[in-house]
């Protein structure tokens, strides 16, 4: 057989062989960075996610007019992060468990300034020397929280089942808090249903409710309201 016979299939090997070393140059990638067959090839990774689970555990608080008052970021069930005030008056105060069920609560820059007790059924809040600042029992649709170890004339959170809790001094209303789950967001309003604060936030606990006990000082009322943050109460 003549070599004019062969000439128009030695054309198409020749022309075969040139496409796979064209494509065995590229890699045998495709435009798009895939490997062949539409699987992921070694592109560029995905961005990394912003959310995090710290981002959200943070709890902020603040007024409707969008003033801060407390910040709350927990670190786990042991530790916690708390910060307040604004400008020369901001604070940080950190929460750190100790050994003998006890939590201590620190000032950044500074030293400690109280101490929590950690116990079954609630927890007391104590100088580091150990005296007793405030008492909070906990039961299954109540917190009593007090200055004495009797826990005579307390403040109480009443848990109620319509995503509500209200707030009461000697047995007096002084305000409630609201929970709106569809907008994931929490209102404390005093007893004449004026919006003192709120958060933008899906956990829904009780201690947002001693934001309305002014006569407990700033610090400790922070202190307690981290307990029952930590406490899932």
């Amino acid at each position: 057989m003549s070599f004019a016979i062969h000439r128009p299939l030695l054309l198409v090997v020749l022309a075969a062989l040139l496409l796979a070393l064209t494509v065995v140059a590229c890699g045998g990638a495709s435009p798009t960075g895939n490997a062949p067959g539409g699987q992921p090839g070694d592109g560029p990774p995905p961005p990394a996610s912003t959310g995090g689970d710290d981002a959200a555990e943070k709890i902020k608080i603040k007024t409707p007019d969008d003033r801060p008052i407390v910040e709350f970021k927990p670190g786990g069930a042991e530790s916690v992060k708390i910060e307040y005030g604004a400008n020369e008056g901001a604070r940080v105060l950190r929460g750190e468990l100790s050994k003998n069920d006890k939590r201590k609560y620190q000032l950044e820059g500074g030293g400690q300034i109280v101490e929590v007790k950690l116990g079954d059924d609630g927890f007391k809040v104590r100088t580091p020397a150990g005296e007793l600042l405030w008492k909070v029992k906990i039961s299954d649709d109540k917190i009593k929280i007090s200055n004495n170890e009797e826990n005579a004339n307390p403040f109480v959170l009443s848990v109620k089942d319509d995503d509500r809790v209200k707030v009461l001094q000697n047995e007096t209303e002084v305000g409630e808090v609201k929970f709106y789950r569809d907008r994931q967001k929490v209102k404390v309003k005093d007893a004449g249903e004026q919006e003192l604060f709120e958060s933008n936030t899906d956990r829904y606990s009780a201690m947002y409710g001693v934001l309305l006990m002014q006569q407990i000082p700033d610090p400790e009322r922070y202190v307690i309201m981290a307990e029952l943050l930590l406490r899932k109460r």
